[in-house]
């Protein structure tokens, strides 16, 4: 018993389309592109995310935005997704389509580890990815170079 909330765009006629002729039209919502400082009101909805961004070294700064939230997430297991979410993602083989839906399927199945995850990927958020935490750390590093 499951909703997609498809945040964003380009392409949402064609994403929109191919969840028609999946038979998941009645089952996706496509936002299409939404104020950025509207986005938590979206994510806050949600049990969980998907990031399934493929890039080896391209940033993934909606991660950080799913965390800020409590949101467990599923991504491809590349470096950037590894160094955001650390041992808290749920990871799948990248470029693996299959692996992907096997890993939201757990998460989707476990209310237990979304409960977990949720709850450690927001604290994680704080400590090392708030502005405080970023302030310290900036600071941190102006007192060693002026030292």
């Amino acid at each position: 018993n499951v909703h997609f909330l498809i945040m964003g765009f380009p392409g949402e006629d064609a994403w929109r389309e191919q969840a028609r002729q999946m038979g998941l039209a009645d089952r996706t919502t496509f936002t299409g592109g939404i104020p950025y400082g509207e986005a938590p009101l979206y994510l806050n909805v949600g049990d969980l995310a998907v990031s399934p961004k493929m890039s080896e070294t391209e940033g993934n700064g909606k991660l950080l935005n799913y965390m800020a939230v409590g949101l467990p997430t599923v991504t491809f297991h590349t470096p950037v997704a590894t160094e955001i979410l650390g041992d808290l993602g749920v990871y799948a083989q990248p470029e693996d389509s299959t692996d992907l839906a096997r890993a939201l399927g757990a998460l989707v199945r476990d209310a237990g580890l979304r409960a977990d995850r949720s709850a450690r990927l927001r604290q994680r958020a704080i400590d090392q990815f708030s502005w405080r935490a970023t302030g310290r750390r900036l600071a941190d590093i102006y007192n060693a170079l002026t030292g």
